[in-house]
């Protein structure tokens, strides 16, 4: 039962965290602060796990209980980073990035979920925009699109394979003993999939309806193209030689950027260097076909 209040929101037994691993964005994590201070449902704990004080503006104005940790530069390393410290500390730990734009009711509907089944490990939300897959949305357009009403539809769960990692919530008896994979180095392609499966022995992963949010897709901070092309190839590999992926789940993680990027090189988009994707695709092919497939390999190029 989520009862009491602070500040006008909601408080629970349940203690909620929630990890924001961030770089070369200072400007972004005031406006999704500004997001989980409107929340229905106030996170116990919010870490910001950085690489270091130039990746955030500090102090930031707020009452909520923000922490700050510093390590080094990666999606997963810094995600470890951030879940070492809610360690203990929380019942559950959500991960967003630091361009999600979480509806007002996100926190109060995730703890929701998990209290309504013991069995569930992991859970992702309704992305009802993605600019990573169309074109890059602006924070004013993300807090219109969340504040939209919305049909009052049940709570509905479907069971999926994997968690898309800019909005997934673990119970933490699921992955006390896990971390995310920080050979995946840099923008740390496929760790939320790797992740999310090893989670996935300890219970179910679910995407819930009443958990809505749009992902800005925010070009600033991230890695070349010719760089992130390159670990499309090489990651995807690399997780079916460990045994997460199966060959043929290896197989389309690897063509389809690939055609993808060919195709698309031809007409590119203003926002997306495709020719950048897709010469690193191609080292990242020459590699494996090489035997020299290393996911550390990206930080030479």
């Amino acid at each position: 039962m989520i009862s009491g209040s602070e500040n006008g929101r909601l408080a629970a037994p349940i203690r909620v965290a929630v990890i924001l691993a961030t770089k070369g964005r200072p400007q972004a994590i005031p406006e999704l602060i500004g997001l989980l201070e409107n929340q229905s449902l106030a996170p116990s704990t919010i870490v910001i796990s950085a690489t270091a004080v130039s990746d955030i503006e500090i102090p930031l104005a707020t009452d909520l209980n923000v922490e700050y940790v510093f390590g080094p530069v990666g999606s997963a390393a810094q995600r470890n980073t951030g879940l070492e410290r809610v360690r203990g500390r929380a019942d559950i730990a959500v991960f967003f990035d630091d361009d999600f734009a979480p509806a007002g009711n996100w926190i109060e509907q995730c703890a929701g979920v998990f209290s309504s089944d013991s069995n569930i490990a992991g859970v992702n939300g309704t992305v009802i925009r993605d600019g990573v897959k169309t074109q890059p949305i602006s924070w004013q357009e993300a807090r219109h699109l969340i504040a939209a009403p919305r049909p009052a539809d049940p709570r509905t769960l479907s069971d999926i394979a994997d968690l898309y990692g800019c909005n997934m919530a673990f119970r933490m008896s699921a992955i006390d003993d896990l971390q995310f994979d920080e050979r995946l180095v840099l923008y740390s392609w496929l760790e939320d999939k790797e992740f999310s499966r090893k989670a996935a022995k300890k219970g179910r992963l679910v995407e819930c309806n009443s958990l809505i949010g749009v992902h800005l897709g925010l070009q600033s901070g991230r890695v070349s193209g010719k760089r992130f092309g390159y670990s499309q190839v090489v990651n995807a590999w690399y997780l079916y030689k460990k045994g997460a992926f199966s060959l043929s789940e290896a197989s389309v993680h690897i063509m389809k950027p690939l055609i993808g990027n060919i195709t698309k090189s031809l007409l590119p988009a203003n926002h997306i260097d495709r020719r950048g994707r897709l010469h690193g695709n191609l080292v990242g092919l020459a590699h494996l076909l090489s035997g020299d497939c290393r996911p550390e390999k990206v930080i030479e190029l």
